[in-house]
């Protein structure tokens, strides 16, 4: 069995997709989870020593049998590949990874009002609402509902679970722990999040993991 560690900081964000493949694949991994206190210590000042580390100086990275990957989407989809949760074949593959592409669209374009709500970021929330999240609300989300309507799955793909259903539920969990009003217009997608967090392998993980708002 190959040695597997996934670090991360202790929030779900670019990190739980990752986490979910391995576990609903039942796959032992180490999951190293650092606060946003540790992270100085764990991110070297000196670029030199940070790039020796992780290349990027960013989280998430996966080592994987002596093998470092970074960033989120490749470790996604390399754990994917590996697990049988890419799409069925070529086609269905490139219908996944590209509506990971859009959920990254969504997100960058949402992130100034969500940054300034946590204080990351300059600028009035009340200000900013409009113009990156209520308009991007109703720019994306209809998107994800046409994908289900079409996949006739209850995901994203027609042949049935894979790891962008993991991207797209944890976001959309984190929009609903903004605001519970956020998805009241779109019963199916929240009916989409119930049946990702009911998959038999993963609902005792969904139901017990650590609150995290993000």
């Amino acid at each position: 069995m190959p040695e597997i560690k996934l670090v991360y900081f202790n929030v779900r964000g670019l990190g739980e997709c990752a986490r979910l493949i391995l576990r609903y694949a039942k796959v032992d991994f180490k999951d190293e989870q650092i606060t946003h206190e540790q992270w100085p210590e764990v991110k070297p000042i000196d670029p030199l020593i940070r790039l020796q580390k992780t290349k990027t100086g960013k989280l998430p990275y996966l080592e994987y049998d002596g093998h470092l990957i970074l960033e989120s989407n490749a470790i996604n989809r390399f754990l994917a590949k590996k697990h049988n949760l890419a799409g069925k074949d070529d086609y269905e593959q490139a219908l996944v990874d590209g509506i990971a592409d859009i959920q990254k669209d969504f997100m960058h374009a949402v992130a100034p009002y969500y940054l300034a709500v946590m204080g990351y970021a300059p600028g009035n929330p009340n200000e900013l609402k409009k113009e990156y999240l209520d308009d991007n609300l109703a720019r994306f989300l209809p998107m994800y509902s046409n994908f289900l309507k079409e996949s006739k799955s209850g995901f994203m793909a027609p042949s049935g679970l894979t790891w962008v259903d993991f991207v797209i539920t944890e976001y959309l969990t984190t929009l609903l722990h903004f605001d519970s009003k956020n998805l009241d217009n779109h019963k199916d997608l929240k009916d989409y999040i119930e049946r990702v967090h009911n998959v038999p392998q993963l609902k005792d993980y969904y139901a017990s993991r650590p609150y995290s708002k993000n």
